[in-house]
This record gives C-alpha cells, structure tokens and sequence, in this order.
C-alpha cells in the first residue's frame, strides 16, 4: 500500500494522466486530419484546462516553487473561459415555433 501512496502523492498519477490527455489529444488531432473528427476549436479548450489543471496538481505534489503555480492555474482559467464562449455564442437553437404549415 505504501507504494500505491508514493505514486498518488509524489506526482506519478498527475504525469501519467497528462501523459493520457497528451495521447487523447494526438489521437483526436489525428482524427480531425482523416476528416473523421470534429474540429479543434470543440475540443481543444477543455483539454488545455485540464492539463493546466492537471500540472498544476503535479507542481504542488512535486513541492515545486509556488511562483510556478499561478500562471499554470490563470492558462487553466482561460480555456476555461475560451470553451465558454465558444458554447454560450453558438446560434440560438429553434425558437419553438409551433406553427403547422
């Protein structure tokens, strides 16, 4: 069980989830180049602030210095705020007509 705590808190799973995120991202880049994919701008910010977020944690649990933290918490906050408005400024849906014609 000891070595099971090592790797949760010395870092281990943070890199090896960022290493998930980084295959997630070549394999959905991949997919956008055959023509099979959706486009980047779907899927490109939640996958940023998650790996912001993601080496943010690793940073705290590597005791790296705290000066690092902040601009890797503000990246995470902006695509953030990048895939908000990228969903809240879409077309709005059909306004519910319900006219028979």
């Amino acid at each position: 069980m000891d070595s099971l705590s090592a790797f949760l808190g010395g870092g281990g799973a943070a890199l090896l989830i960022l290493a998930l995120v980084g295959a997630e991202f070549i394999a959905l880049a991949i997919r956008y180049r055959l023509d099979a994919g959706s486009p980047p701008g779907r899927w490109l910010s939640p996958l940023v602030a998650g790996a912001a977020l993601v080496t943010a944690l690793w940073l705290v649990q590597s005791q790296m210095p705290p000066i690092f933290l902040g601009p890797v918490l503000a990246i995470a906050g902006v695509a953030h705020l990048l895939g908000f408005r990228q969903r809240w400024s879409r077309e709005p849906r059909c306004s519910g007509d319900k006219s028979v014609n």
